[in-house]
């Protein structure tokens, strides 16, 4: 069982809505024009299996001496400490895959996704000398640093929100995601990130779901 720390936009949102539509809606059916429906589906199997996401803490495992409840307060404590952030998004390209990025400055949700690493940090099963081998592979010395020290590589100055749109893709794919999803992007009100999503990973392979919502509190000063 592995848990994550995400932002997932409020279900009543516009970004929600293209997500609904963008992972599961006509076009799982019916797919991009200019991309074949079955390439489609591979290019979003693992997409949809993390779901509408922009991770803050990546995928980790509880150590056996702690809780779900340890977890909720930790979280509940670096939501009290930072403030709901409004954050314009793009379409974009991050190391290979397309991907919804800010548009404007990200000091705010660096401070957040930072504050989560370090909240889940001492609840959080090192990973296996294995797997760490395995993810090593094409690091930095910094990234390799993070991954032997948090699980993950990209934290801290390496990190990069994003909200992943689909597998790498050749530039005709991305070509024809961008004609769909160009202007809709582009018509999106600025995303509000107001929440700390916690999620849940059932068992190897399973989907990412939402387990709980956990409301940033700090009141802003501006």
């Amino acid at each position: 069982m592995r848990y994550a720390v995400y932002f997932c936009p409020a279900p009543a949102s516009a970004l929600a809505a293209l997500g609904r539509d963008w992972l599961s809606g006509e076009l799982a059916a019916h797919g991009v024009p200019g991309i074949p429906l079955t390439r489609w589906n591979a290019m979003l199997t693992e997409v949809r299996r993390y779901g509408w996401h922009a991770t803050l803490r990546s995928p980790f495992t509880l150590s056996p001496d702690v809780d779900l409840n340890d977890l909720r307060q930790v979280l509940q404590v670096v939501a009290r400490s930072h403030a709901p952030i409004n954050l314009p998004l793009r379409c974009a390209r991050l190391a290979g895959f397309p991907a919804l990025r800010p548009a404007s400055d990200c000091r705010a949700v660096n401070a957040l996704a930072a504050a989560c690493v370090e909240a889940v940090e001492p609840l959080r099963l090192p990973l296996a000398e294995t797997d760490f081998q395995r993810r090593a592979s094409g690091l930095d010395a910094i990234e390799t640093h993070y991954l032997g020290r948090y699980g993950y590589p990209y934290v801290f100055e390496r990190y990069r929100f994003h909200m992943t749109l689909s597998a790498p893709a050749s530039v005709e794919e991305e070509r024809a995601l961008q004609r769909w999803l160009s202007l809709r992007a582009s018509m999106l009100p600025t995303a509000r990130l107001d929440a700390l999503t916690l999620c849940i990973e059932s068992s190897p392979g399973a989907a990412f779901e939402p387990l709980e919502r956990i409301a940033l509190q700090k009141v802003s000063a501006a």
